[in-house]
């Protein structure tokens, strides 16, 4: 049974979805389709810069696509709003250890100067995720396709979740969890050897932490590392740490979004800063999974940080949409007409009550309990006679009184 205990109706006027249109916001946790008007797929995904353009890569998953790995997509942007289809950057190969029936995911590309290629890393496994690997394979164009080079144990250790970050001068970085193991529930961040395609050393070791799906962001004096606890698909509150340098020392952790929210029901992926000419805007950008069977169903969350350098606090709070000009870094929240729900007419059993406030996001606590049965109607909303964008917000009162909204 499904107890609706909150409801907003927020109506703004957009120009998202179809084909051959402009997006004209990011909308975390809706469909955003590329300029082709589909389904974008790049989940658990890694985004790089590079002359004047962004370069998402990501997990391919789609419903026609039955096999385990089916393929590394990559798009293209220049306003990180519209994003072109480039293609698939790593496809199966059968017999290999990028077979269909094995694993690679959490993709992440960086561009090697020594040798100039560009290097993409992912995550490498079974199907029972029982050899814990990185891979990698380079490319001379940075859309590829990518030739794989290497399936391997990192520094003869074992390796979950695959993140990647390159500092500002120029060395690069894996970021990754050591297993389950009862020796081993550690993270490390360890420097890659010249040429990127191998690991030298581990400058840091969160000893004992247990997380996973780590990313990290530089912004500008203090560096951000953002985790996740293993709880499979199902969200939870994201964790970060800062320090001034990789080496440490780092922080204690806290949360990045509200603990009732489950990080908003998404898990960290990766974080990029957005270098304006008025401001940075670090954006954080994590996959609200679908279960094991329907990942083609996640969608992804982007939220720009608050982001503190003297206390070393990065945080995110909840926006329906936002725009951001990427060439001066400024995030714009478009206003709307809100509806509460305490003003509707219900029928049946619902009835009107308060939310527990300890994990409520809104500071005005109102709201309709309904059940089956019972309804709420909100009358006298005027729309604009363009399409809108609509918003319903609600509690589901499950043990920790999640909090969730659905476009």
């Amino acid at each position: 049974m499904l107890s609706l205990t909150r409801l907003l109706v927020l109506l703004l006027a957009t120009g998202i979805g179809a084909s051959g249109r402009k997006n004209k916001y990011i909308v975390p946790g809706a469909t955003w389709y590329d300029t082709d008007g589909q389904i974008l797929s790049a989940h658990a995904g890694g985004i790089v810069e590079h002359e004047g353009r962004w370069y998402w890569f990501g997990q391919n998953e789609r419903q026609e696509d039955k096999d385990l790995f089916s393929g590394i997509n990559v798009y293209s942007s220049d306003d990180l709003l519209d994003w072109k289809n480039e293609g698939r950057a790593l496809s199966p190969v059968p017999g290999t250890d990028i077979a269909p029936d094995l694993v690679a995911e959490r993709p992440k590309a960086v561009f090697d100067p020594v040798n100039k290629n560009w290097v993409l890393w992912f995550h490498s496994d079974n199907s029972t995720y029982g050899l814990l690997r990185q891979g990698v394979a380079t490319s001379p164009n940075i859309t590829g396709p990518y030739e794989f080079q290497k399936a391997f144990s990192p520094l003869g250790g074992t390796s979950q979740d695959f993140g990647l970050f390159q500092d500002v001068d120029g060395s690069a970085y894996a970021l990754y969890s050591n297993g389950d193991d009862p020796a081993a529930h550690d993270n490390l961040i360890s420097r890659m050897k010249p040429g990127f395609t191998d690991l030298e050393e581990v400058v840091y070791t969160f000893l004992d932490f247990d997380l996973e799906a780590p990313a990290i962001v530089f912004s500008g004096k203090r560096y951000y590392i953002l985790m996740s606890h293993k709880t499979g698909y199902r969200p939870n509150n994201v964790v970060v740490f800062s320090a001034e340098k990789l080496a440490g020392p780092w922080s204690i952790q806290s949360y990045v979004a509200p603990s009732g929210t489950r990080t908003f029901n998404s898990q960290s992926t990766m974080a990029f800063a957005v270098n304006g000419s008025h401001e940075t805007t670090i954006l954080y950008c994590g996959d609200q999974w679908a279960t094991a069977k329907d990942l083609y169903e996640s969608t992804y969350i982007w939220l720009p940080a608050e982001v503190d350098d003297r206390t070393g606090s990065f945080t995110i709070g909840w926006h329906d949409l936002y725009s951001i000009d990427v060439n001066t870094g400024k995030v714009t929240y478009p206003e709307g007409q809100t509806y509460e729900a305490e003003d509707g007419v219900v029928t049946g059993s619902a009835y009107k009550t308060v939310c527990c406030a300890q994990h409520s996001l809104e500071t005005h606590c109102d709201l309709i309990q309904v059940f089956p049965n019972s309804s709420i109607t909100i009358d006298n909303i005027v729309g604009t006679g363009n399409p809108q964008w609509v918003s319903l917000y609600y509690h589901n009162p499950d043990g920790l009184c999640t909090y969730r909204r659905y476009p």
